[in-house]
């Protein structure tokens, strides 16, 4: 397998509190991007996968884009997610790069191959007749963030 896997198109934060961390972004960059700031719950409905199992957890989240890289802060509000273990183990920061894609499932199924694993996956409404799929994933066991794939 390529080592590289594409081009990142999105940050991920582990945040405390998401209207802090977008204060703060604006205080450090300017008040250069509109943040779309919603609610997630993760669960059953969309095959949400925490370890293997399925699990639920609900989120805030805030994305915006800046020269073609999405930032998402995204801050757990309960349940099991990785946002959630990173806060626990490292405090607020990165702990995934965004991927792209049309189908995520080669890449997927070739970081299963290369001895990484699944962290989280299901799937989420992008409108009434669209779905998308995510998955985070790891590799090797560094501290290297985690991938989300991102099929959309």
């Amino acid at each position: 397998m390529d080592r590289f896997f594409g081009a990142v198109r999105q940050i991920g934060y582990a945040v405390r509190d998401v209207d802090d961390a977008i204060r703060h972004f604006r205080e450090v960059n300017g008040d250069i991007s509109d943040f779309k700031s919603f609610e997630v719950t993760l669960d059953a409905s969309g095959n949400y996968r925490y370890e293997g199992r399925p699990s639920r957890c609900r989120l805030k989240i805030a994305v915006a884009a800046v020269n073609c890289i999405d930032f998402e802060f995204i801050q757990p509000l309960d349940g099991e997610h990785p946002s959630a273990d990173f806060l626990a183990r490292h405090g607020e920061g990165i702990n995934h790069l965004g991927l792209y894609l049309q189908d995520l499932a080669p890449l997927r199924a070739a970081m299963l191959k290369d001895g990484g694993r699944v962290v989280i996956e299901g799937s989420f409404f992008i409108s009434a007749d669209r779905q998308g799929k995510f998955a985070y994933m790891q590799m090797g066991a560094g501290p290297l963030p985690l991938y989300e794939l991102l099929e959309m």
